[in-house]
């Protein structure tokens, strides 16, 4: 009787480099530790300091109160609400500046509820204030824009006593200022 052909011991999976190669019990216990994702770096901005020998301006909101007990309660309130937002975790990289906006329409919802200042209805805005400018009555003293101009952003200071009452300040911008010249006249000719 003629010998049958033998099947040979290699299977064609086996025999295939294409193919995958049949996974056994030691093999699934050592597999290979797939790499971390590296963490893509947020950008922090880094707080700096600015210092220049021309003139600065800032743009000053306001609340004036009559007693230093009231300027303190919302003084208070504030630096609360501004902690609160701090204490909140997101991904923005932009989150200081966003709490800032935040903390900023809060300071004019209160403004425009309890000043007594004549920019409650501006949300307590007092515009750029920069020394040597031409001071509005009853509105800001000299001796408070020399306050002011010692003030950082992002900072809400103690109240501050003046001879019209008790503010709570919040520089929102801060600039070089640039003093606006004049146009020059024109002078009149005659028509004929």
């Amino acid at each position: 009787m003629p010998e049958q052909p033998k099947e040979s011991e290699k299977t064609i999976y086996q025999r295939d480099k294409t193919a995958k190669e049949p996974k056994t019990a030691s093999d699934t216990s050592k597999q290979p530790v797939k790499p971390k994702p590296k963490i893509k770096k947020v950008f922090v901005p880094k707080k700096t300091t600015f210092t220049t020998d021309k003139p600065m301006e800032h743009r000053v909101r306001n609340i004036r109160l009559t007693s230093k007990e009231s300027a303190k309660m919302i003084w208070e309130i504030l630096i609360d609400f501004q902690s609160d937002l701090a204490k909140t975790e997101m991904d923005d990289p932009d989150k200081s500046f966003h709490d800032w906006e935040k903390v900023e329409k809060f300071f004019i919802r209160l403004a425009k509820k309890y000043s007594i200042c004549q920019s409650k209805k501006l949300g307590g805005d007092l515009g750029w204030v920069y020394s040597d400018m031409t001071l509005p009555e009853q509105i800001i003293t000299s001796e408070l824009v020399d306050k002011i101009m010692k003030l950082e952003k992002f900072i809400i200071p103690d109240p501050i006593k003046s001879n019209l009452g008790f503010h709570i300040l919040m520089i929102c911008e801060s600039q070089v200022h640039t003093p606006k010249e004049k146009p020059p006249e024109k002078e009149s000719r005659p028509l004929f």
